[in-house]
C-alpha cells in the first residue's frame, strides 16, 4: 500500500515532468481499439469529462485513483488481460502515471496524451451521462 501511496504521489507534477510509458498517438490509439486490441481509459474530472471523452473510453478520474489505489488496481485486474490500456487527460501528465501504475501492476499501457490530442486528430467523441460512474 505504501509503493502505492509514493507511485501516486508523483501525480501532482508538474505538467513538464515526462512519464516513461510508451506515448501512443491518437490514430495509432484508434485503430487498436478498433480492432479490439486496446481500451481507452479517460483519467480527467468530471467537470472535464462533460466536453466529451474518446468514444468508447472508460472513465476512472484522477481523484478517485488518488483515493483508493486499491479500488483502481482491481479496475485495471478487471480489464482484457490481451488488450493495451491506453490511458488519456488534458495534457498527458495525469495519463502518464495513470499508464504507469497499470503497468507497475503487470499490464501493457500507453500514453495518449491529452483529449485535445484525440479531437484534433478528428477521432469520434461522445459526451457522457451525468449518471456515468468510475469504472
Amino acid at each position: 500500500m505504501v509503493a502505492i501511496a509514493l507511485a501516486i504521489a508523483p501525480m501532482t507534477l508538474a505538467a513538464g515532468e515526462a512519464s516513461s510509458v510508451e506515448k501512443i498517438e491518437p490514430a495509432a490509439a484508434a485503430q487498436q481499439i478498433k480492432a479490439g486490441k486496446a481500451i481507452a481509459i479517460d483519467v480527467r474530472e468530471r467537470s472535464e469529462i462533460e466536453g466529451g471523452m474518446a468514444e468508447g473510453a472508460r472513465w476512472y478520474p484522477t481523484s478517485s485513483i488518488t483515493s483508493d489505489p486499491d479500488a483502481y488496481l482491481t479496475f485495471i485486474a478487471s480489464l482484457p488481460s490481451d488488450q493495451t490500456l491506453v490511458f488519456y487527460c488534458a495534457s498527458g501528465v495525469r495519463s502518464g502515471k495513470a499508464a504507469e501504475l497499470a503497468r507497475n501492476a503487470g499490464r501493457t499501457a500507453a500514453n495518449l496524451g491529452g483529449f485535445k490530442d484525440w479531437k484534433a486528430a478528428g477521432l469520434p467523441v461522445t459526451v457522457p451521462a451525468k449518471t456515468l460512474q468510475p469504472g
